[in-house]
């Protein structure tokens, strides 16, 4: 019996829910998953996941062994990436998506440094401000910024980013400056339709965060955007200062309720398990750590 071989195959049945998308990924055939995992049972002496018609779901043993096993092929994988790849030069496409603003502003320099170093490696970066599903989409690695969804990406920090509100000036003289979120309500605000669907926007009290509600007329999914009309004197936005920093310092806009910001956003590198990670991938990632360690993105 083959408990390594057993033991991938059922963490991956488990992380997928499915036999036949585990067969794929795995590159065998369903028959082959499913007797690995009978094998396995059979060898702990207790079964490890529940078979219906339309549902695969873990036993209580086999939510505790899942969590061991992860962890141990996860090590694993870890170590044996770093001896197979300690002297080589990664090869191939790399595909990423980011957030466009944050993609158009600062990530080609890093990509740049990392394609001079790395001659053999091709990058195609896809920049909008769409979730996209890495997996379903092929992507190799996303740029994100702020909470996750799906808890079972993992993360790298890269770096960190304020939320600002702020109003062009000519906006503020006409319709006066907010003195506390509350005021808000009475203001035009331009809001990011990922957020609360438009509807709120996160503040901090006393150390608390809570969400105020807010109204106004152009809710778009692009920060760019809604710095840009923002710009014009449409109403106040709530910006990353990733966005909004270079205007703040031309004057273009005036920052507003600085005594009430929500703690900073991080800007995450996000990818699959471990094990399904390339040597390129995780260089890039390295890269991208080095490159904006320490970086302010204002």
């Amino acid at each position: 019996m083959d408990r390594l071989a057993n033991m991938i195959a059922f963490v991956t049945v488990a992380e997928t829910g499915s036999f036949a998308e585990a067969a794929s990924r795995l590159n065998i055939a369903n028959s082959v998953v499913s007797k690995r995992i009978k094998d396995l049972e059979a060898y702990l002496g207790t079964l490890l996941l529940q078979r219906t018609t339309r549902h695969i779901n873990l036993t209580e043993a086999g939510y505790a062994y899942v969590e061991h096993a992860r962890k141990f092929l996860d090590e694993l994988a870890e170590v044996e990436e770093n001896l197979r790849y300690r002297n080589e030069n990664p090869v191939g496409e790399i595909k990423i998506s980011a957030p466009l603003s944050f993609g158009n502003r600062f990530l080609g320099p890093a990509i740049a440094d990392f394609l001079d170093k790395y001659p053999d490696v091709t990058i195609k970066l896809i920049v909008n401000d769409r979730t996209v599903d890495i997996a379903e989409e092929g992507f190799d690695l996303a740029i994100r910024i702020g909470a996750l969804e799906d808890s079972s990406m993992i993360t790298r920090k890269l770096a960190q980013s304020r939320r600002i509100v702020v109003a062009s000036p000519a906006y503020l003289d006409k319709h006066g400056r907010p003195q506390a979120p509350e005021e808000l309500i009475q203001h035009n605000c331009l809001s990011f339709s990922g957020m609360h669907d438009g509807k709120a926007w996160p503040f901090q009290k006393d150390g608390k965060e809570y969400w105020q509600r807010i109204g106004g007329r152009f809710i778009a999914d692009s920060g760019t955007l809604l710095c840009e009309a923002a710009l014009r004197g449409c109403g106040i936005a709530l910006l990353s200062t990733f966005i909004a920093g270079q205007h703040i310092s031309a004057g273009e806009l005036e920052p507003l309720l600085e005594d009430f910001e929500c703690p900073p956003l991080a800007i995450q590198a996000v990818y699959q398990h471990k094990r399904y990670l390339s040597a390129k991938t995780r260089k890039l990632i390295d890269h991208l750590a080095a490159y904006f360690s320490g970086f302010k993105a204002e």
